[in-house]
């Protein structure tokens, strides 16, 4: 896809964006350190999506600032994980990058002008949007848009996707992969800044979205090592053993999450999840039993296991907060 000389709108909000990270992370890590260390596209062994990673998680992210997403978003991160699973995409930082493409979701500048895509064509990461008006693919629904992300992130992986649902794939994946295998190694989402989007500084933005997202939702433990949702089902436990357990987990989660109260004055960027966190455990207290039978119950961990991914539920929406955010569209590969 080839750059404009006339800066799009998506290119002025990115600008807007990153000048607006640059304050926020002012005290932490820059996006260019942070950009150092991102992960590869692919996920193997060693590359995994973090256990404090869910689409649950992602999505009170993305609802905490576009409070007014479109109803037929409100599922969206499941897509991610089941598409980027069946390829073995860090469906994650997918995640990150529509954010970041399409401004959580709005397909506005700062300002509240429209982008180049618009939210019916179901376009998450600016594939055939190349500046200057040009809207780029539609996809039919959400599914499939999600779909063409993750493939066309397979090909700038190195690999050839055999009927990639996106035109634009299938029109560049061989050029795309021919320079991703010149680089000898894995490549990484880092590798992505001059390429997928002509800014320089896109592997940056990216690197602070995610960086947001854990300190909300990750507190640093091992867990977060462990591939998301990745595990096989765990060994039952004793109702004693999961009381036992639950006061460390409520306390775990205390630290990891916020407290829905409502985000800092200065908050600039918030992340993505979209229904309340899971309990840490399902006990209750058999107050009106008899006293023979007055004591905790903790509901059977395999009697009816929770799924995967659940439709999201209602949550507290937290005040409105001033931001910096970058509007989907711009030159882009």
């Amino acid at each position: 896809m080839r750059a404009h000389t006339r800066a799009s709108v998506g290119q002025r909000a990115r600008l807007a964006f990153l000048i607006g990270f640059a304050a926020a992370l002012a005290t932490t890590a820059s996006p260019k350190a942070e950009a150092q260390t991102l992960p590869e596209i692919r996920t193997h062994e060693r590359n995994r999506v973090p256990a404090c990673v869910t689409p649950e998680r992602l999505m009170q992210y993305l609802e905490r600032r576009n409070q007014r997403l479109a109803p037929q978003f409100r599922t969206i991160a499941r897509y991610y994980k089941a598409h980027g699973d069946r390829y073995r995409v860090r469906w994650d930082y997918a995640f990150y990058q529509m954010l970041i493409e399409t401004n959580f979701l709005t397909y506005r500048a700062p300002g509240g002008k429209w982008g180049d895509v618009k939210p019916s064509q179901n376009n998450f990461a600016g594939i055939g949007a190349t500046g200057g008006g040009v809207p780029g693919d539609r996809y039919p629904d959400v599914s499939t848009g999600v779909l063409a992300q993750v493939q066309h992130l397979v090909a700038y992986s190195g690999e050839i996707v055999e009927n990639p649902v996106a035109r634009r794939t299938r029109d560049v994946q061989q050029k795309v992969v021919e320079l991703s295998r010149a680089l000898g190694r894995p490549v990484t989402w880092r590798d992505l800044a001059g390429r997928w989007a002509v800014d320089r500084k896109y592997a940056g933005t990216i690197a602070s979205v995610a960086a947001r997202f854990h300190e909300q939702f990750c507190d640093g433990t091992s867990d977060m090592q462990i591939a998301a949702n990745d595990r096989g089902p765990t060994a039952r436990q004793s109702s004693a053993s999961r009381a036992a357990a639950a006061p460390a987990q409520t306390s775990q989660r205390a630290r990891a999450l916020p407290s829905g109260r409502g985000l800092p004055a200065d908050e600039i960027l918030v992340v993505n999840d979209d229904d309340e966190p899971t309990r840490a455990s399902n006990v209750r207290t058999a107050a009106a039993a008899t006293a023979q039978q007055a004591r905790l119950q903790v509901a059977p961990p395999a009697a009816q296991p929770r799924p995967l991914v659940q439709a999201p539920a209602q949550a507290e929406r937290p005040r409105a907060c001033k931001v910096w955010t970058a509007s989907y569209g711009g030159s882009r590969n």
